[in-house]
């Protein structure tokens, strides 16, 4: 098993999808218990100011050490519906919106029960607009280590936390963002919305920096 190993994210980071490039294949973590504040539930998105938190709710109870795949999906509120506008608020004038738009529609008019569920589909959909292949297996067991082959992400890739201060990040014009600061590492919607097919070859020099020797 070589590659790289991750958890099922919600919409994950650019930075998820730059290692995921970079090593050429995913091991999804499928075996683990749910474990707080690793970004299985919440991503990041553009905004005027800082970055946006999404958020999916979670149904009230012990989630924490409950396995993964098992952790439900709470509907007390309608966070679908706020997800989604709140994505063709922050990118209803980019590029390339309206090619992903449809399928967004669809992925949040499901009423996904669990987690996994939900983000796995989120996943699939995403490697739609990525060219190349994008191949990923699941655990059968779980390891708290592996070999030096494989490079452990499963404490979560982080969304919306800059990597500029340790390492040289690309960027690309945002909407919203003239004469401000590049919004760094946001979830790949944010690069899809923008670079559309060019979002590919961003990912393979984001991740040639984050395995760039000093």
């Amino acid at each position: 098993m070589s590659g790289c190993i991750a958890g099922c994210q919600y919409i994950p980071s650019v930075e998820y999808f730059a290692h995921w490039h970079h090593h050429g294949h995913l091991i999804l973590e499928h075996e683990e218990h749910y474990q707080k504040r690793t970004w299985r539930n919440k991503t990041a998105i553009q905004s005027t100011a800082l970055p946006l938190s999404l958020t999916v709710p979670l149904r009230k109870g012990k989630n924490q050490q409950i396995p993964i795949t098992e952790v439900t999906i709470a509907y007390d509120t309608p966070w679908q519906k706020n997800h989604l506008h709140s994505l063709k608020t922050a990118y209803g004038r980019t590029a390339f919106f309206e090619e992903l738009l449809p399928g967004l529609e669809q992925l949040y008019s499901v009423p996904y029960d669990t987690l996994w569920k939900l983000n796995l589909d989120f996943i699939q959909f995403i490697t739609t607009f990525l060219q190349g292949a994008w191949t990923y297996e699941f655990t059968t067991d779980f390891l708290q280590q592996y070999d030096d082959t494989v490079i452990d992400l499963r404490q979560g890739v982080g969304c919306g936390i800059s990597r500029g201060q340790s390492i040289s990040i690309p960027e690309y014009p945002q909407v919203q963002r003239i004469h401000k600061t590049h919004q760094s590492n946001l979830c790949i919607l944010d690069a899809l919305c923008h670079l559309g097919p060019e979002t590919t070859g961003f990912l393979s020099r984001y991740g040639g920096k984050l395995y760039e020797k000093p």
